[in-house]
């Protein structure tokens, strides 16, 4: 599973983790995720691990290239979460947030991705 981790910081405990669930790329940049995703394909997620307005952008940045890819928000800022719902953010989790939080929640994603690619496989 491939899983993009956009974050102007470096977040070496939660990219550590999602290591364990795939193969991470990690963008300080929405605009270099999407490049990516017109260059590689689509990610099987999205995460976004910054707070506020600097998380919006980045959402809106991955929702302006792709309405499919599933997408987590992270952020320490819960009044973010109705702009969360209009940029149709599959989760959004306030911080600070656990370990298993963070696996469940992409865990999901991921099963979205599978049940989205199984979906694409029977139309064809």
């Amino acid at each position: 599973m491939r899983i993009a981790l956009c974050s102007y910081s470096q977040k070496e405990k939660e990219t550590a983790l999602l290591m364990k669930l795939g193969k991470v790329d990690r963008f300080d940049n929405g605009v270099f995720c999407t490049y990516a995703m017109q260059r590689d394909g689509p990610y099987d997620a999205v995460v976004v691990m910054e707070d506020g307005a600097r998380g919006m952008n980045f959402c809106m940045s991955i929702r302006g290239y792709s309405r499919d890819v599933p997408l987590l928000w992270i952020s320490d800022q819960a009044e973010f979460e109705p702009q969360s719902r209009r940029l149709q953010v599959d989760t959004f989790l306030v911080k600070p947030v656990t370990e298993y939080q963070l696996r469940e929640a992409v865990s999901r994603l991921l099963q979205k991705t599978t049940r989205r690619n199984e979906q694409r496989e029977e139309d064809e």
